[in-house]
């Protein structure tokens, strides 16, 4: 019964990556890994922009500090974010994307579809290396 726990404060804290294989590596089914990994992961992505939002306006000073520094490039930012945050899932996390993208201030039609995106498309990928499928794939 421990196991569960430990498998969602590994989802937590780990992210995707560390879920799948402790999830997979236990003996749980893997489609019940995937979808409580990506669960875990998209909840813990809002709950990180709602604590990055709720600090910027109590500190109103932070945010307009921000909006000076990327007003000059927010045209960029906004046109390119979508592959941005697509590509930072990968090397960064879905967490810490999140957190940049809020403190850019990415429009929020560009900026959540793909973080939603970017962060399944992660955890189909943690799921194929927990699975051993690239093992597979890369045998042949």
């Amino acid at each position: 019964m421990y196991e569960i726990y430990v498998y969602i404060i590994i989802s937590i804290v780990f992210e995707s990556g560390g879920g799948m294989l402790y999830g997979v590596a236990v003996g749980f089914n893997p489609i019940f890994v995937f979808l409580t990994t990506l669960t875990i992961n998209i909840l813990t992505v809002f709950a990180s922009v709602f604590v990055i939002d709720k600090l910027l306006d109590w500190r109103k000073g932070i945010r307009i500090w921000l909006e000076k520094r990327t007003k000059r490039g927010q045209k960029l930012i906004n046109k390119y974010c979508q592959i941005g945050i697509i590509a930072g899932v990968f090397v960064l996390s879905p967490i810490q994307v999140a957190v940049v993208g809020r403190l850019l201030g990415i429009q929020s039609n560009k900026y959540y579809p793909p973080l939603i995106v970017g962060t399944a498309l992660s955890a189909v990928v943690s799921l194929a290396i927990a699975l051993g499928i690239f093992k597979l794939i890369l045998h042949w």
